[in-house]
């Protein structure tokens, strides 16, 4: 009676189908995080150069450092979502001071020779922010939770407890271990949560970010070719806890509520390469093209859940052992394509196409075969584009920067779920041998998804006013703003 089916594999080594596409996506999306001036123009540096978290982006653009030099960039991050469910709605925050950079470089000139100067660089750059904050919250007069898992359980032949603890042991079997759910004879599935008359109560919290740890080296020939390689090292931490409730409306009822905790928490680290170059071709443009290799990521993961019920006549808790698991990651590369006119010493405007393709993301492991999952990562992500467009004005010794920064969705350019628009203004000023620079950038993204598929890929179903039986629309819609003020030191060294 026991099926093997795709949830197996997510609950077997990645816990559950939502959290690890979302993981694949999270380690696999960059939002460049780097200096104030790369905020301020949209992070459309792609043939700028002169600026360590370009490297990032194209790491020719090391080739046009003139002087040796040290960064370090801190932020102030704020993000807010707003939600809706069940025509309720729901808004949640979270703030945090993070490091988006540290990083050193020097240059050594040739004079007489074709090759003008090379120029190295070491130190780390932010690809991407995990911190996000969510609720949802809302009353459902037509089902529950738990009339998803039972249509689950029936459609995967699930019909007692010694089944359910080896098919599901941290999603749905600690509800029968709380009373939430029972097998009875003639195959019935039933529980004591009523269908509907609910309210219902959905939170995320994640933390942590992915970071870069970098070596490059790049080559100025004849001020007219400037070419760049990275060696790159990335790595990430990341905790995701999902908190589920509901409650009884109905107060005069035998069952009061239940909710069910889940923490999930993955780290690693990975090896990647980038090359790049960029070409002065006048003296008015500059145009720029980046490869970047897949990275390959060794993942470290963990994962519990603790399940708690309410009834008239007592309580019941219960915490599923901790599971881990390794297993590697490969992210789609990226191409690179960026030009910029130059306006003499005044000014610049400059725009950087990103060419990403999500469905290459895979998951693989030594002991176990991840071709079904891989098949729905390459069935449900796309190829994608993203666009950035900056400018920058100087006058004596200050810049005037602002960017509009687009990225598409991973389900396909012309989707809006998890498309990002950012809007950035930026200022900077140099004294001697210190430049301090500032930029405010303001980002945004919708998102939309179906509350059970969270934990369940079946629908519940209840009778509608004519009798039909009908799947429940569950439909969250969110709202993601987030704001953040980068500041960047960088002091000349020689």
């Amino acid at each position: 009676m026991k099926k093997i089916f795709l949830i197996i594999t997510i609950l077997a080594p990645m816990f559950l189908m939502a959290q690890s596409d979302g993981d694949m996506f999270d380690l696999s999306s960059v939002y460049y995080q780097g200096t104030a001036k790369s905020a301020a123009m949209g992070n459309a540096m792609g043939a700028v150069g002169g600026d360590f978290s370009a490297i990032t982006i194209n790491p020719a653009g090391l080739g046009m450092f003139r002087k040796s030099s040290f960064v370090f960039t801190p932020e102030f991050y704020a993000i807010s979502t707003e939600s809706t469910y069940k025509g309720d709605s729901g808004s949640d925050r979270a703030f945090r001071l993070p490091m988006n950079n540290i990083g050193l470089t020097w240059t050594q000139d040739f004079n007489g020779n074709a090759l003008k100067s090379v120029s190295f660089a070491l130190g780390i750059n932010k690809l991407n922010n995990y911190w996000f904050n969510s609720y949802v919250n809302g009353n459902n007069p037509n089902t529950s939770l738990i009339d998803a898992y039972i249509e689950q359980l029936y459609q995967n032949g699930i019909y007692d407890d010694y089944a359910l603890e080896d098919y599901s042991p941290n999603g749905i079997f600690p509800l029968w271990e709380t009373y939430l759910l029972d097998f009875y004879e003639g195959g019935i599935i039933d529980s004591e949560v009523p269908q509907g008359g609910l309210n219902q109560q959905y939170g995320i919290s994640k933390r942590g970010a992915s970071r870069e740890f970098s070596f490059a080296a790049g080559f100025n020939i004849n001020e007219k070719l400037f070419l760049g390689a990275s060696v790159n090292i990335p790595y990430f931490d990341k905790t995701l806890t999902k908190d589920y409730k509901e409650t009884n409306l109905d107060k005069n009822g035998a069952f009061r509520n239940w909710s069910q905790n889940e923490v999930v928490k993955n780290s690693g680290a990975g090896i990647n390469a980038k090359l790049g170059a960029i070409v002065y071709p006048v003296r008015w443009l500059r145009v720029g093209a980046a490869f970047h290799t897949p990275s390959l990521y060794k993942v470290e993961e963990s994962w519990y859940t603790e399940t708690y019920s309410s009834f008239i006549d007592g309580a019941h808790n219960y915490i599923s052992p901790t599971g881990t698991y390794t297993y590697t990651v490969t992210t789609p590369y990226r191409l690179n394509a960026s030009a910029a006119l130059i306006f003499g010493n005044f000014g610049m405007i400059t725009a950087d196409y990103e060419f990403v393709d999500y469905s290459k993301m895979s998951a693989s492991s030594y002991d176990y075969n991840y071709s079904s999952f891989n098949k729905y990562i390459r069935n449900t992500y796309k190829s994608t584009s993203n666009i950035r467009v900056g400018t920058e004005w100087r006058w004596q010794t200050m810049a005037f920067r602002a960017g509009y920064a687009f990225y598409g969705s991973p389900l396909g350019f012309n989707e809006t779920d998890y498309r990002t628009n950012s809007y950035s203004l930026g200022w900077g000023f140099t004294y001697h041998r210190f430049t301090l620079d500032a930029a405010y950038v303001f980002s945004q993204r919708q998102n939309s998804y179906n509350l059970y598929e969270q934990y369940s890929e079946y629908p519940a179903f209840y009778q509608n006013q004519t009798g039909e039986w009908v799947a429940d629309d569950t439909k969250v819609k969110e709202t993601t703003n987030i704001n953040q003020v980068v500041i960047s030191f960088k002091f000349r060294l020689d």
